[in-house]
């Protein structure tokens, strides 16, 4: 099955309205829109998709401009990050012809990002963001599995942006950052990769393996208590942990 066939097989008809109505109104902008990440690993992987990480390819805080003003809701955009909150309301289901019963099967709101590039000032600190195209953007990510993007605009939907070979190694079952100084750019990465290798039955390839080690590990100890408690309750939200 190709992407576009899983894409519209995964999502409910009130998904895909909701989806589609969102790509118009980017569409009219001139900004091309993105399932990314997580939600594009499990669409290949066959599982079940409940939330959209989307990502823009302009002003993620335009598009969300854009939707309050057609369909209303409520809306927090963050210029600094480039990102954007939508949240619906029971008048904008009303507008969609989307009954509000129905509704509660819908994410309670849509976070979008603008596509960026990142810089670490020093290791494991926060990144400083650039505005960037989608494969730049997607080239930052942890790894390569999530290093993955369909577009969803127009006649572009269901088009795959794989810039890392993440699909192939989705289908060989490996975990693998897409540089040497990830970890260390990031340490809380190491954690992320034994969770997906735990919670998928994959395997950290070797090279990705070897680079978790005492440089890296030792940027662990810049990290604030809150973003080390962050990453042991998600090890432990896990079916398996």
């Amino acid at each position: 099955m190709d992407i576009k066939s899983r894409l519209e097989s995964s999502l409910s008809v009130n998904h895909r309205h909701l989806l589609n109505f969102i790509a118009d109104i980017g569409g009219g902008l001139g900004f091309p829109i993105y399932i990314v990440g997580g939600s594009v690993r499990d669409l290949l992987l066959g599982r079940a998709i409940n939330d959209f990480d989307l990502t823009v390819e302009g002003d993620s805080g335009a598009l969300a401009e854009s939707l309050l003003r057609k369909l209303g809701g409520k809306i927090m955009v963050h210029s600094k990050f480039g990102t954007a909150r939508w949240t619906p309301t029971e008048s904008t289901f009303e507008r969609l012809g989307i009954p509000v019963l129905a509704a509660n099967s819908l994410p309670p709101h849509l976070d979008f990002v603008s596509t960026r590039t990142e810089t670490y000032s020093t290791a494991g600190a926060l990144p400083t963001v650039k505005r960037a195209s989608i494969e730049v953007d997607l080239r930052r990510r942890d790894f390569t599995v999530n290093a993955l993007a369909v577009r969803i605009d127009g006649v572009h939907f269901g088009e795959l942006v794989d810039v890392a070979d993440g699909r192939s190694d989705i289908e060989r079952g490996l975990i693998r950052v897409l540089h040497p100084k990830s970890f260390i750019d990031d340490p809380t990465r190491m954690f992320r990769a034994v969770r997906y290798a735990v919670r998928y039955g994959f395997e950290i390839e070797p090279e990705t393996l070897r680079l978790i080690n005492e440089d890296s590990r030792h940027v662990l100890s810049e990290l604030s208590g809150e973003r080390l408690r962050n990453e042991f309750d998600l090890i432990f939200e896990e079916a398996n942990p």
